[in-house]
């Protein structure tokens, strides 16, 4: 009976383990297609005017170690909801509805390609742009499509971000710039160590892209810089009528700075930021917040060992004072007479 129960245990260890490693494998394999070809430019802004045409060109090479065919596709496509920097390509029902693409400006040299390793390879593309075009931003993308995400687009699942190059096509002058700024904050108020991330969210409110830039500023209890923090150095862009948030790391790794300042107790974090083309300094988004950085446990280690250092000299002195010893006298009675 025990070998039975043991053969069984064993049975279900096997399977567990070549489950677990089957969906290891799958995500593995996601991964790579989900990041499978290089482009450059990764992006284009393109400023033209009504009746224009436009040529260029994109380069893009297989990241795999196999060859992979893919079909060529131009749409409008979106910003992933608070997610800026990215570009995930229009449905047909979204393209129908939405005013500003450029998807019937531009024209691709080829339909499909077939990329092989260590290999670049180039496309040429023409927009041109109507002479009744109206004023606005426009999207296009020249999305890469395998016959995988064919399969997978066709059975319901969806990817998170298009594979190609994003372009905005701006047609006209004096768009509006403007933002506003929801939220800037960290996760908590108090920290054992300066390793944090600041939360940023910004909301585009113009009728154009925008590019926050700027710094965040901390100061400690003294009022001393500590550190400049370069926010959105990757220049991710909020295209308008969406919502960015932003994370910016700082991870110090020390409570003292190379100038001597102490990254102890109370530290302020101001953020500056600019977004606009045209006169960038007129508008700038503002915020101050404050957050402790307290290393309580070393504080309280550090506490307990001088306590005990402080008993342990108190006991040994004890045990090393002189005792003073008193002599005895016995006490005589008088003799009866």
């Amino acid at each position: 009976m025990k070998n039975i129960h043991t053969n069984i245990f064993k049975g279900i260890f096997v399977l567990l383990f070549f489950f677990s490693l089957s969906l290891v494998l799958a995500n593995r394999t996601y991964a790579q297609t989900s990041l499978s070809i290089g482009t450059a430019p990764t992006s284009e802004k393109l400023k033209l005017s009504q009746g224009q045409k436009y040529n260029g060109e994109l380069v893009v090479w297989n990241l795999t170690n196999k060859a992979i065919t893919y079909n060529i596709v131009v749409k409008g496509f979106r910003q992933i909801e608070n997610q800026p920097g990215t570009a995930i390509m229009l449905t047909d029902t979204e393209e129908s509805k939405s005013l500003y693409t450029a998807t019937d400006w531009t024209k691709v040299s080829i339909s499909n390609i077939e990329l092989i390793p260590n290999k670049n390879e180039k496309i040429y593309y023409e927009i041109n742009v109507p002479k009744d075009a109206t004023k606005g931003e426009y999207t296009v993308i020249i999305a890469f499509i395998s016959e995988n995400e064919e399969k997978l687009t066709e059975s319901g699942a969806t990817t998170t971000l298009t594979l190609g190059m994003p372009i905005l096509v701006q047609i006209g002058d004096e768009f509006v710039e403007n933002a506003e700024l929801l939220k800037f904050s960290t996760d908590k108020n108090f920290y054992e160590y300066p390793t944090l991330t600041f939360d940023t969210r910004i909301k585009n409110l113009g009728d154009t892209h925008i590019t926050p830039v700027g710094e965040i500023v901390l100061s400690n209890i003294f009022k001393q810089e500590i550190a400049r923090i370069p926010f959105n150095a990757n220049n991710q862009s909020i295209l308008r009528d969406n919502t960015g948030n932003y994370e910016t790391l700082w991870n110090l790794g020390t409570f003292l700075t190379k100038d001597k300042a102490i990254v102890l107790g109370p530290i302020k974090a101001n953020l500056v930021l600019t977004y606009r083309t045209f006169q960038p300094g007129f508008a700038p988004l503002t915020s101050e917040i404050t957050f402790w950085i307290l290393p309580w446990k070393i504080i309280l280690i550090a506490v307990i060992a001088i306590i005990a250092i402080v008993v342990i000299v108190k006991v040994v002195r004890k045990k090393r004072r002189p005792v003073v010893q008193t002599q005895y006298t016995p006490y005589s009675y008088p003799l009866p007479r």
